[in-house]
This record gives structure tokens, sequence and C-alpha cells, in this order.
């Protein structure tokens, strides 16, 4: 199989994954968060799903490797690394820091540094993806429009944390409220258009 259609089935694991990743948060969220079944279902739905993740961002940057610049290439190695701490935090929240020392905190530090890599990364692979004029349509626009949207989700989750709920307006109050889903779901809509993204180019 060629390039093209490594990178076809890349962009379709890229999809199944950000289902899982939705899927794996939806039953937390009925089990609860901190119980063994909590460990259980992120053992056995996030890791798969980050992993797929990184095959489709691997597989949207072999696609058009040879035409992006030195900017865009710093975008793509952000993202890889954020999406490979984001897994190595998953692993080391229940099965290092918690099972040896009782505490998940380590685990999710490395999730949160490793999220945060990702709306820069996402902003230069962008620009670099429309420079490139690999992409076709929408396609050309799909890394940018994910970053821009995952910036603003994850702005939305620091404002939560960080401003009181009085000095919001009501708007602002209701989302910082439901901001960890806005993330959540920002994530996998961006991870699946992507996908698509890469999966639907038949013109490279």
């Amino acid at each position: 199989m060629g390039k093209a259609g490594l990178g076809r089935r890349g962009g379709l694991l890229a999809v199944l994954g950000s289902l899982l990743w939705v899927v794996c948060w939806e039953i937390v969220s009925v089990v609860g968060g901190g119980s063994r079944a909590e460990r259980l279902w992120r053992t056995l739905l996030l890791n798969p799903a980050i992993l797929l993740i990184m095959v489709g961002l691997i597989g949207f940057h072999r696609r058009q490797a040879r035409r992006l610049g030195r900017l865009s290439r710093i975008g793509f190695s952000l993202c890889l690394l954020g999406t490979v701490t984001m897994l190595l935090g998953n692993v080391v929240e229940f099965w290092v820091s918690e099972y040896f020392y009782g505490t998940q905190t380590p685990g999710w530090v490395m999730m949160g540094v490793g999220l945060l890599m990702l709306p820069g990364g996402l902003l230069l692979l962008g620009v670099g993806t429309i420079r490139a004029r690999v992409f076709t349509g929408w396609r050309r626009g799909a890394p940018l429009g994910f970053g821009v949207v995952l910036t603003a989700a994850v702005i939305l989750l620091f404002l939560s944390y960080l401003a009181p709920t009085a000095t919001l307006g009501s708007t602002l109050s209701s989302l910082a409220a439901v901001s960890p889903y806005v993330v959540i779901y920002a994530f996998a809509l961006g991870w699946a258009v992507l996908g698509y993204a890469l999966w639907s180019e038949k013109s490279v």
C-alpha cells in the first residue's frame, strides 16, 4: 500500500480514536471519577483512543511533509509530543502514581501539560498546511480551525478554574460550569474532522 493509502487509513483510525475518546469520558461520567471502574475504562478505551489519534496525526503530516516549513514541523512535533504526554499521563495516573504513591496528581498534571501543547502546535501546523497547498477545499483549513476551537476551549477551562464565578457574566459562568465537556468534545470533534479530511483527500 502506498503513502496515500496508508494516510487515508490513518484518517479513519483518527476518527475511530475520537469516538473512543468520547465514549470513554461519557462512561467515566457515569461510573464516577476516582473509582476502579474509571481506571478500567480509561485503560481499555482512552489509551487506544490517543494512540489512534497519534496515527492520524502522523498520517496527516506525512501526506504533506515535503512541502512544510520549519515552523509547521515544529507544530507537528508539539502536537505529537502533546499526545504522547497525554498518553503517558493517563498511564502514570493510575498505574504508577496512584498504585505506588496513592495520588493521581502527577498523571493529571502530565495530561494537562500535553493538552496545553496542542493548541499552539495545531495553529502552527494549520498555517503550514494552508501554505503547503497539498490538501484541497475545506481540508486545507482543518488543522487551523481545530487549533482555534481548541484554544478557545482551553481558555474557557482555565477561566473556570482561575476566575471566581461571581466575576464572570451569566453566559460565561454557564459555559465555565461545563468547560471540561467543552474541551472533551472540542478535542474529539477536531480530531474527527482532521481524520476525515485526511481520509477524504484524494488529490495527493
